[in-house]
């Protein structure tokens, strides 16, 4: 698993090192995953101080150039590490209630793909932008992903958890997607791979996905982890 991480952040500059309940969120982030006998760990990010904070806790980095995107920046780190075999997960740094059942729920439905997970939620959440939407069609497969509340009418919404699971080929194809018009106006690079023909399979159900993108998103963090 690579988790990306960069301070840049144009709505919460610094997120990364951002502190929830004591701990920064890139920390809050490692912790809550666990460890697991079969899956590795690696932060990747183009910043000197997240990547000495991460290691002061135990944990690893990877050092990468400037990304485009976050999937760029874990492919990066990916080519760094020798480019090894089997799934590739890449689980935004910024989902502090992410736990290895992510993990092992992604991994085996990917096929040549990309798999990733969405959860049903209330129309207070499909109306705020800082939660990306998914609409899928039959098999469970991506046919559109939007910060708009689709589709239309009442109830139905899934929220798109940060998290996509990869083989090296899929990885790679959509490295090679680039980014397009609708990827760039939504700011949501998985666009671009849709476009270009790369399926996505979700898989939906009560994850505990929150996504931290905004300062009212923060204080919810901080509001769940009050106490740990």
């Amino acid at each position: 698993m690579i988790i990306p991480a960069r301070m840049g952040s144009s709505r919460l500059p610094g997120k990364p090192l951002a502190d929830v309940c004591g701990k920064p969120l890139i920390i809050r982030v490692l912790d809550n995953l666990g460890e697991s006998p079969d899956t590795s760990v690696f932060v990747a990010t183009d910043s000197p101080e997240i990547a000495s904070v991460v290691k002061n806790c135990g944990y690893p980095a990877v050092m990468t150039g400037d990304a485009f995107s976050g999937t760029h920046r874990v492919y990066l780190a990916w080519r760094a590490m020798g480019s090894p075999g089997g799934r590739i997960v890449n689980l935004q740094g910024d989902e502090p209630c992410a736990s290895m059942d992510w993990v092992r729920e992604l991994v085996a439905p990917v096929g040549e793909g990309v798999s990733t997970l969405a959860s049903p939620i209330d129309a207070h959440e499909a109306d705020d932008p800082s939660t990306v939407k998914v609409v899928i069609g039959e098999g469970g497969r991506a046919l559109y992903f939007s910060r708009a509340p689709l589709p239309w009418g009442e109830g139905g919404h899934l929220k798109h958890a940060g998290v996509y699971c990869f083989t090296p080929e899929s990885l790679e194809a959509c490295m090679r997607a680039g980014e397009t018009a609708l990827s760039r106006r939504e700011r949501l690079e998985q666009l671009a791979w849709l476009e270009r023909g790369i399926p996505i399979t979700v898989l939906t159900g009560n994850w505990d996905a929150m996504g931290v993108d905004t300062p009212a998103d923060l204080e919810r963090a901080r509001r769940r982890f009050d106490g740990y």
